[in-house]
């Protein structure tokens, strides 16, 4: 049975796998790992978190599941909810157990910009403090259809890319997802790269060449040419050290780009997927004295950009 969120003693709170694996990639420790519980404050069956500390590109997105063995209290809300989503998706099944696995609703919002929120102790905490945990309760039923079904916001990026990269092509045009005010299906809302002139309010993606390193700086250039004027131009963007430096979870993002930049041409299927930036002409003057015009992407914030690859 699969959970997208639990409870994490640690966290003081239930939380979904992708909070779980930013607070992990977040501390030093690379011995530590987090306790996992049923998200329902009467059930205290443990949960195992799955793929929360793994880089590189994973068969399953982050999820957390019943340890093998072990049973939910028999007045688990969480079991309840699951077995009557089984039921309504297929009249025929029995009970959620039977399938072992939870019907994963895909996050129907992106948040572009997190909100701040007041403390006692400080005035204002960081964009990645507890936003993303809830407090532990017994689950309230809820009906079975989509529009009266809580919504599911997210402000991870990796979130919602996993959730396109797990849709078939129907399922992008029929899941819907809200980005800056704008409602689009996820088949609309993601753009190729070569077709960024079509606006900016796009998760833009497209496959990489082999990342190239400067010292402590990396190279990311799109493979797909964007065309204007009847001529291709590349698209790239340039990653500085203290951009990573700066960045509360740099270890997974310089850990990530090092391993997939020491494939080198070996990286299967390496892609890059960013948001809230465009890309914008840029002239280079060779040594040589010609001129070289490409469109850079200028990434401010790295919780805006997600590789995935092959390891």
């Amino acid at each position: 049975m699969t959970f997208d969120k639990a409870y994490c003693e640690e966290l003081g709170g239930n939380v979904t796998a992708y909070k779980a694996r930013r607070e992990f990639f977040a501390q030093n420790d690379l011995d530590f790992k987090f306790s996992f519980f049923c998200p329902d404050e009467n059930c205290n069956v443990e949960l195992t978190g799955v793929n929360i500390y793994a880089i590189g590109k994973v068969k399953h997105k982050p999820h957390f599941r019943t340890k093998k063995n072990c049973s939910h209290s028999y007045d688990c809300s969480i079991v309840e909810e699951l077995d009557k989503e089984a039921k309504s998706i297929d009249k025929g099944s029995t009970t959620a157990a039977s399938h072992g696995q939870k019907s994963n609703k895909y996050p129907d919002e992106f948040i572009l910009k997190r909100p701040k929120k007041e403390n006692q102790n400080k005035s204002e905490q960081s964009d990645d403090d507890d936003f993303d945990i809830e407090p532990r309760e017994k689950i309230k039923s809820t009906t079975t259809t989509t529009t009266d079904a809580k919504p599911h916001k997210t402000s991870y990026l990796e979130n919602v890319v996993d959730s396109y990269e797990d849709m078939n092509e129907q399922e992008r045009k029929e899941a819907y997802i809200t980005l800056n005010a704008q409602r689009r299906s996820y088949h609309s809302t993601f753009k190729k790269i070569q077709y960024f002139q079509d606006g900016e309010n796009f998760i833009f993606y497209g496959e990489i060449e082999p990342i190239k390193v400067y010292g402590d700086n990396y190279s990311i250039t799109f493979k797909d040419r964007v065309w204007i004027d009847n001529k291709p131009y590349p698209v790239n963007m340039y990653i500085t050290d203290d951009l990573i430096s700066n960045y509360r979870l740099s270890r997974l993002f310089r850990e990530s780009i090092d391993t997939l930049a020491k494939q080198g041409s070996n990286s299967k299927d390496a892609r890059c997927y960013f948001v809230g930036s465009y890309p914008e002409v840029k002239e280079i003057q060779r040594k040589e004295g010609n001129i070289f015009t490409v469109y850079e992407v200028v990434i401010s914030n790295l919780d805006h950009l997600v590789i995935k690859f092959e390891k």
